[in-house]
C-alpha cells in the first residue's frame, strides 16, 4: 500500500512538474515572438502538425520547440494540428499550408530520397542512425533535399520500429508463418516482405493498427517503444506475448516545405536543427525503450540475425528494381553499414546496394 501511495505521488509530482514545464515554455515563446518580430520581419507560415496523440501529446512539445527555433531564422509558423497523417499530405499538396511534418513513409510521396531511409534492415542501430542524419544535414547534401516544389527542411527520429507479437514463442522470421500482420496502406514494401516472411498482411492506417493489435484482430504489428504505454500496447501482448529485440526500420518524422514560400536559409537552418537535437530526441526514445518489462523483450537468438538481415535485404533490392527505393540513399546506406563493420558479406557482394 505504502509503495503504491509512494508511486501516486511520483505520478502527481510529474504531472504538476510538466504543466509548470508547459507555462514556463509558453511565456518564454512569447517573449521570443516579442523580441524576434522587433528585430526582424517575420514571414507568416501556416503549417500542418500531424500529431497522432493531439495535443498535449509528445509530438506538440517538439513542434513548439521547433516554432520557436524557426523565429530565428525569420518564419513564425501558425500551426494547425491534425490527428490524420493522410489529411496532413492531401493539405499541404493542396496548398492549405505549406510546411508539414509526416512519418518517413508518408514523405516519400515527396522525397523518394528520403523516403527510403526507412528501408528494413537498412539503419541497423542508432550509431548508423546518427551518422545518417549528420550527412543529411550537410549543405553538400542539401541538392538531394529537393524534388519539385517540396523540400525535406528536417529529419527527426522517433525510434527504432519493433515487432510486437502476441506469441512469445516467436523467436526468427521463420516463425512468423501463419500469423497475421497489420501493415499500413502507404508502405507497400511491408505488404510484400509480410507475405514474403509466409504472415498474411492486414490492411491498416496509423490510427487504428495499434487498436486491431490490442483487440486480437492481427497477432504482430510494428511501432516504436514510445506507443507501447501511450497506446496500452501491453493488451495485445498479454499474456504469453513478446517484442522481438531486433529493430526492422528505423522510425522517422520528416518535415516537408513548400520550397517557393520559405525564406534563403531556412532549409539549412532547419535541418541542422534536427540533427543538432539527435541526442536529445535519443534521450526521450531510450527512456522509452527502457520503461518497457524486460520480460517482454524476446532476445533473437544467436545465429539468427542472419536470416533477418538477408530477407530484409532482398526486400531492398526488390523494391530498388520495382523503383520504389532510391538507389544513391540505399547505396548511402550501405557504405555507412560497412564503415561500422567492414567484414559484413555485402560489403564485397557483387550487387551491392
Amino acid at each position: 500500500m505504502s509503495f503504491d501511495r509512494t508511486n501516486k505521488k511520483r505520478v502527481i509530482t510529474m504531472r504538476i512538474m510538466l504543466k509548470a514545464k508547459k507555462a514556463v515554455v509558453a511565456m518564454v515563446a512569447s517573449v521570443a515572438f516579442a523580441s524576434a518580430a522587433q528585430a526582424i520581419e517575420l514571414k507568416s507560415v501556416t503549417m500542418c502538425a500531424f500529431m497522432m496523440m493531439g495535443e498535449g501529446g509528445p509530438e506538440h512539445q517538439m513542434l513548439l520547440d521547433y516554432q520557436a527555433a524557426a523565429l530565428n531564422w525569420g518564419v513564425k509558423l501558425e500551426l494547425k494540428s491534425y490527428m490524420n497523417e493522410k489529411i496532413v499530405t492531401e493539405e499541404l499538396k493542396a496548398g492549405v499550408c505549406d510546411l508539414a511534418n509526416v512519418t518517413g513513409m508518408q514523405a516519400r510521396n515527396f522525397n523518394k530520397f528520403t523516403g527510403t531511409l526507412g528501408s528494413p534492415g537498412s539503419i541497423p542501430t542508432y550509431e548508423h542512425l546518427k551518422l545518417v542524419l549528420d550527412t543529411l544535414a550537410t549543405p553538400k547534401a542539401a541538392k538531394y533535399m529537393k524534388q519539385g516544389e517540396f523540400e525535406i527542411v528536417g529529419i527527426q527520429s522517433i525510434g527504432a520500429i519493433y515487432l510486437f507479437t502476441n506469441d512469445r514463442t516467436i523467436q526468427s522470421v521463420s516463425d512468423l508463418a501463419g500469423k497475421k500482420m497489420g501493415v499500413l496502406d502507404s508502405m507497400p514494401e511491408m505488404r510484400q516482405m509480410v507475405a514474403d516472411m509466409g504472415m498474411t498482411p492486414v490492411s491498416s492506417t496509423v490510427t487504428n493498427i495499434f487498436q486491431k493489435f490490442n483487440n486480437g484482430v492481427i497477432d504482430v504489428t510494428g511501432g516504436p517503444a514510445i506507443v507501447y504505454d501511450i497506446m496500452e500496447l501491453y493488451k495485445g501482448l498479454e499474456p504469453n506475448g513478446g517484442i522481438l529485440a531486433a529493430p526492422l526500420v528505423q522510425g522517422d518524422m520528416q518535415f516537408v516545405a513548400r520550397a517557393s514560400k520559405m525564406p534563403e536559409g531556412f532549409a539549412q537552418k532547419s535541418r541542422e536543427y534536427f540533427a543538432g537535437n539527435f541526442e536529445s530526441s535519443m534521450t526521450l526514445i531510450r527512456a522509452a525503450e527502457e520503461n518497457i518489462p524486460k520480460k517482454w523483450w524476446i532476445p533473437i537468438p544467436e545465429g539468427k540475425e542472419g536470416e533477418l538481415n538477408a530477407q530484409t535485404r532482398r526486400i531492398r533490392l526488390a523494391f530498388r528494381d520495382m523503383g520504389v527505393y532510391d538507389p544513391k540513399m540505399l547505396t548511402l546506406l550501405r557504405k555507412i553499414r560497412c564503415k561500422l563493420d567492414a567484414t559484413l558479406s555485402e560489403c564485397t557482394s557483387k550487387d551491392a546496394e
